[in-house]
């Protein structure tokens, strides 16, 4: 089995998938290391970690080098947060989708911020080269409904996850949903594995499972925590007037 087919095995298990998303290639070491059966990236995380704004406003060059880092120092399945794809020309979509491909990359998130009709022509043309050059990438369709607050959003949100389905999605991630009813609804209106995020209001990994969830993400938390402990670290150094902090 190899890693494409590993991770798309991954959404089929009884249990859902747990992502902790890495921002460089240390921390994707730690992750497997600790025993996750896959690493995803945060775009929110490797932009801020470069010293960027999130919403694609790095390079796409400094994101695969990053991505290439990554991949060249741990096994486990790797799945990157390509945001809207970096740019709105498909031609050149494609040409990101096989660098990552050719650094070893097995999935991609892409998000429908800009709207369906465009984002269904990106999934589109996306699929259609995987097919035409014989390479397999799994997609997991992220819609942004309740993140941007729009009306009737679970009517909305399910709505786009049967279009891009029938375009050849793999799964769909519903970000901004935070009410564990509305977790359930979504997944059980599903064909698709369903991913969200493990927010402060959805914590419990097995309510989440129970729902039917099949993906569980950490997006940017996970880097912020780390980063809020070292802001701590620091500042407790200048405080105290002693590196202790630094061994605790």
């Amino acid at each position: 089995m190899n890693n494409y087919e590993k991770f798309s095995w991954l959404h089929r298990q009884e249990k859902p998938l747990i992502l902790a998303n890495a921002w460089n290639a240390r921390s994707a070491q730690v992750m497997e290391k600790a025993g996750y059966d896959a690493v995803a990236t945060s775009s929110g995380a490797i932009s801020d970690s470069l010293g960027y704004a999130d919403g694609e406003k790095m390079p796409f060059s400094e994101l695969l080098y990053i991505i290439q880092r990554m991949s060249s120092c741990i096994s486990i399945p790797l799945s990157v947060d390509l945001e809207r794809g970096y740019t709105n020309d498909l031609d050149q979509l494609n040409e990101h989708i096989q660098k990552l491909i050719d650094v070893g990359v097995v999935g991609i998130n892409l998000e429908d911020a800009q709207g369906e009709e465009l984002y269904l022509k990106k999934l589109s043309s996306i699929k259609n080269y995987l097919a035409k050059t014989n390479q397999k990438l799994f997609i997991n369709a992220r819609t942004d409904v309740f993140l941007q607050k729009q009306d009737a959003p679970l009517e909305t949100t399910l709505r786009r996850a049967e279009l891009y389905k029938t375009e050849g999605a793999d799964g769909i991630f519903v970000t901004g949903v935070r009410e564990l009813s509305l977790v359930k609804k979504i997944a059980s209106s599903l064909l698709l594995p369903l991913n969200v995020v493990g927010v402060p209001e959805l914590v419990s990994i097995q309510s989440l499972a129970e729902c039917g969830v099949k993906r569980i993400s950490m997006a940017a938390f996970l880097y912020r925590a780390t980063y809020n402990k070292l802001d701590k670290i620091a500042k407790d150094i200048r405080n105290e007037e002693s590196f202790k902090p630094l061994f605790d």
